[in-house]
Parts: C-alpha cells; structure tokens; sequence
C-alpha cells in the first residue's frame, strides 16, 4: 500500500515528517474498511517510519477490529522495489499476510515486479497479491504468485 495523500503545506517541514492532508484522513479509513470487507486485513503491517504513513496506518487501525502486528521500518522510508522485498523476507517469518505501507517510485515498481506489468499506485492505494511461499525470507522472483486486487480510494463507491 502506498500512504495516503499527504500535505504539502507547510514548507518548513522536512519531507520525513508531512503529515496528512484532509484527503489522506478521508481515504485512509475507508481503503481500512475495504480490506476488511474483501477480507484482507494483514497479519503484519510493515510500515515506514515518515508522519503520513504513520497517520495512514493509525487511521486503518481504528477501523479494524483485530489489530495485526505492526513493525515501523526506517528501511521503508524512500525505498525502492528491491529494499521493499529485502524487508518483507526479514520480518515477516511465517506471516499469513504482510502489508508494507510505503512511498513511491518503490511501493509502483514492487507491485509492478510481481504483476510483471506497470501498475500505478496513487495515494492510498492497495495492490494485493497471493504469493505461494513457505516463509517470507524466501521470497524471491520466481516465487509463484497472482495479483488478486487492486484498489484505489478514486474507485470506491462514496458512503
């Protein structure tokens, strides 16, 4: 998942610590209630330590009811594809499910490594993927994988 749409408005802040803007706090909770209706809530989020996907990862949690396990990774912060994998196949063991809330270019070029197809990710989007693997740390390219979703706030019905 890509964080949602940040704030640009007060220059003085470095880009590590932008928070949300009032978009981002609208689609953060709802993207939250559509992984829980598709029934894809993770088991682990693996999240970038930046303001915006912080505040996107509280506002999903207020959604839902069982809360997954939660590791902030400095790592995600501006990563690329292959770093995005890198900590994937260092935290998430033997995880049902693993969600990295990140940042672009990175978080479009992972899921379009594993689409094997350009995929955009807009903010707040969500691009889900079911991946055959026996642990996380042995995620790799040949691993045998499908992309099951991919959702963007835009495509959502307004409640």
């Amino acid at each position: 998942m890509r964080h949602a749409k940040s704030d640009w408005g007060d220059e003085s802040l470095a880009d590590h610590d932008r928070p949300l803007n009032k978009r981002g706090r609208r689609d953060a909770p709802r993207m939250a209630g559509w992984l829980q209706s598709v029934g894809r809530v993770p088991t682990l989020v693996l999240c970038s330590t930046s303001k915006r996907t912080r505040e996107t990862l509280d506002l999903m949690l207020e959604v839902w009811g069982a809360a997954p396990d939660v590791i902030h990774c400095e790592n995600l912060y501006l990563a690329t594809a292959d770093e995005i994998f890198a900590e994937i196949r260092t935290f998430g063991t033997t995880e049902a499910s693993i969600m990295t809330l990140a940042h672009n270019p990175g978080t479009a070029y992972a899921a379009s490594m594993l689409a094997d197809q350009s995929i955009e990710m807009p903010t707040a989007a969500v691009a889900i993927f079911d991946i055959s693997v026996d642990s996380w740390s042995s995620l790799h390219d040949d691993a045998q994988r499908q992309m099951a979703f991919l959702m963007r706030p835009k495509a959502l019905p307004e409640s």
